[in-house]
């Protein structure tokens, strides 16, 4: 039995390492321009046939003008990364910000990766950047040794390009909803260098125009080589010291793990009783799924003790929240609001199943689980996607009347949205607006108001370039829409953080939240 289990999962490696040999080649290859055009009517047809709101914001006769004049475009081989920069700001004229082209990259081995850390940290990744409107700022440097350059400066070009152009060229690569201004920019301020690199290229230097109050200089940006931790090794009572502070750190973690750890390992889920203000609470939420979350057990804690103390105030903190889980989502609202609501509509469909589906991005293990299973898949379909005069819709569980939750909080509230609180965040937040239920401050959301196209999102692989097409299959909805299409929802107050206060690192919003609490 042990040589039969050894012996699938080295064969199981040998047909994974062949997968990815082929699937590095593909993308690495020049492809006829023939051929490229066939996926560009694949990328047409799946849009057409599967996405429920394609010409919300873009209408047809545009977008098949974009689709012929990219087949017009296209008159010589190229490889992916090339064709990825001329098909992607097509998808992005959809302006759904569920809908996007992805560039897979090539897959590296260990030693590979190995090879690519001890040549160094590439030049744009050494820093963390902040965008405002057109201007790009240095937020903070991740390596030592970039003494010249200082927190703060302003980059006005890279290359000779203007920073406008760059910033124009990165935000033709994906969309946000409809013609909201937002999201781009905080996807932007977390990943800059990764889309310059997605629209120029990687390059061992680059030099970087910059202004410095009323000074303007160059600086050429290196790659540079990793520093040697080698150091004074610890002695037996620091390693003592050391191993004790991991086992503790280890135990809150895993103590923790259900409020979850973004990247700085701050928790997901946050809450605490405000110091500075009287009858204050804060409730951070980042992210409405992760792993090892549980929302019921955050959220009945929290509004527990918010009851017990007799907590007046919250401050609702739903800033850089993609999304997640409608129903955690909707546990959060029943929280919030102390009346019976239904949270989403209906969610139309164009269909039950898709010719395009065909494509869809899976497992070796789902395309034999979907074989075998092929008669209950068909028939679940059945079930949950319905039909009726108007056309397919699925019956989504926040799509009826649910009661508020035994503490539900009827104080004052406040709740803080950015361009990054996003598809079911947005909707969260519309949600509440919709019932003038708090006070909103900060920037528009980055996701539509009324509604978005989410639920079910596979990708489908061109079969030519190997570019991933993300696509959205169903409408997710507010009941109580407004007249205004296309836009996020707006603050009450609009307060957006500045160059100077992200140096100073002076949360402006968080605190003009509490002003309006404290005045």
């Amino acid at each position: 039995m042990k040589f039969i289990v050894l012996y699938i999962l080295i064969a199981l490696t040998f047909i994974s390492c062949n997968s990815t040999k082929k699937q590095n080649q593909i993308i690495q290859k020049k492809h006829s321009a023939a051929a490229l055009k066939k996926d560009i009517a694949l990328v047409k047809q799946s849009l057409e046939e599967t996405h429920p709101g394609l010409y919300w914001y873009v209408t047809k006769p545009t977008l098949d003008f974009k689709f012929d004049s990219l087949k017009n475009a296209i008159t010589d081989s190229l490889n992916s990364i090339q064709f990825y920069r001329m098909l992607a700001p097509l998808v992005t004229a959809v302006k759904c910000g569920h809908t996007r082209l992805v560039y897979p990259g090539i897959t590296l081995n260990k030693i590979q990766k190995d090879s690519i850390k001890k040549a160094g940290q590439p030049a744009l990744t050494q820093l963390n950047y902040f965008i405002s409107s057109n201007q790009v700022y240095i937020r903070s440097k991740k390596v030592k040794g970039l003494d010249s350059l200082k927190i703060g400066d302003e980059i006005l070009s890279i290359n000779g390009l203007a920073i406008h152009e760059i910033l124009a060229k990165q935000k033709s690569l994906f969309a946000s909803d409809g013609e909201n201004q937002t999201f781009q920019k905080e996807i932007l301020n977390g990943s800059f260098a990764n889309y310059y690199y997605l629209a120029y290229g990687k390059k061992d230097s680059l030099l970087l125009n910059i202004k410095r109050d009323s000074t303007i200089f160059n600086y050429t940006l290196k790659t540079v080589k990793p520093v040697s931790k080698k150091g004074e090794k610890p002695n037996k009572e620091e390693l003592i010291e050391q191993k004790k502070l991991a086992k503790t750190k280890k135990q809150f973690e895993r103590k923790n793990a259900y409020k979850g750890f973004d990247a700085d390992k701050k928790p997901l889920l946050d809450f605490k009783i405000d110091s500075t203000l009287k009858s204050t609470a804060i409730v951070k939420v980042k992210d409405f799924s992760f792993e090892k979350s549980n929302f019921n057990k955050f959220f009945k804690e929290s509004f527990r003790e918010i009851e017990q103390k007799n907590i007046e105030n919250v401050i609702l903190d739903l800033r850089d929240n993609g999304g997640g889980k409608l129903m955690a989502c909707n546990l959060l609202f029943r929280y919030l609001y102390s009346e019976k609501h239904r949270f989403t509509g209906r969610s139309d469909m164009n269909a039950r199943t898709f010719k395009a589906l065909k494509y869809k991005e899976q497992s070796k293990v789902s395309k034999i689980s979907n074989i075998i299973f092929y008669p209950t898949i068909w028939l679940g379909n059945h079930i949950i996607i319905r039909k009726d005069s108007a056309g397919y819709y699925s019956k989504l569980p926040t799509d009826r009347l649910l009661k508020p939750k035994k503490y539900v909080f009827n104080g004052n509230l406040i709740a803080i949205i950015n361009g990054h609180s996003f598809s079911a965040t947005s909707l969260l937040s519309a949600n509440l607006q919709s019932v003038n239920r708090g006070t909103f401050i900060g920037e528009e959301t980055g996701g539509g108001y009324n509604k978005c196209t989410a639920g079910n999102i596979p990708y489908i692989i061109l079969p030519e370039s190997h570019l991933r097409l993300r696509l959205p299959l169903k409408v997710i909805p507010i009941v109580k829409q407004r007249v205004l299409e296309g836009r996020g929802v707006f603050p009450d107050v609009e307060v957006k953080m500045s160059s100077k206060d992200v140096l100073v690192k002076e949360d402006v919003i968080l605190e003009q939240a509490k002003n309006m609490i404290s005045n």
